[in-house]
């Protein structure tokens, strides 16, 4: 069974998931062994709206942690993704290219978005935050969120 910590909002419902680590850009990496799942944020994907275009690096593809591996765009904005992790691409998830909005609908789940073999395991690990330090930073950023939109 998943687990979860969850902050509410208005309406709003946002969800961290206890097994991964965090960015503060909103990405997520869940690490197992040497390989990482890696995935947007249940809230950049309900603050930034519907996604409408993902754009990824191909597989193979060698990246450092916090450098863009693609973007994407929703209804609001364009965004850019961001590597939680250093490593190779070594696969993008397939079921994207026609079914984008994976990631607004699961973002934890069907919507991951690469998984990375990872160069440093511990290292990668160590320079994430747990998802409770993360929790803590979602917290404020709701708060932040809503002075911006209603003042």
């Amino acid at each position: 069974m998943e687990e979860y910590l969850e902050a509410t909002y208005d309406k709003f419902i946002f969800r961290v998931k206890t097994d991964c680590r965090y960015t503060k850009d909103e990405f997520w990496a869940a690490i197992k062994g040497r390989v990482a799942t890696v995935g947007m944020t249940d809230f950049q994907q309900k603050s930034k709206g519907d996604v409408t275009i993902l754009t990824t690096v191909a597989p193979g593809t060698e990246l450092k942690q916090g450098q863009t591996m693609g973007d994407m765009e929703t209804i609001k904005a364009t965004i850019d993704l961001i590597a939680p992790v250093t490593g190779k691409v070594v696969e993008v998830n397939p079921a994207l290219r026609d079914r984008p909005f994976l990631i607004n609908d699961e973002p934890h789940g069907a919507g991951w978005i690469y998984r990375i073999e990872l160069a440093d395991p511990e290292g990668d690990a160590g320079a994430l935050l747990s998802a409770a330090a993360y929790f803590e930073l979602l917290k404020e950023k709701i708060v932040q969120e809503a002075k911006n939109l209603y003042g």
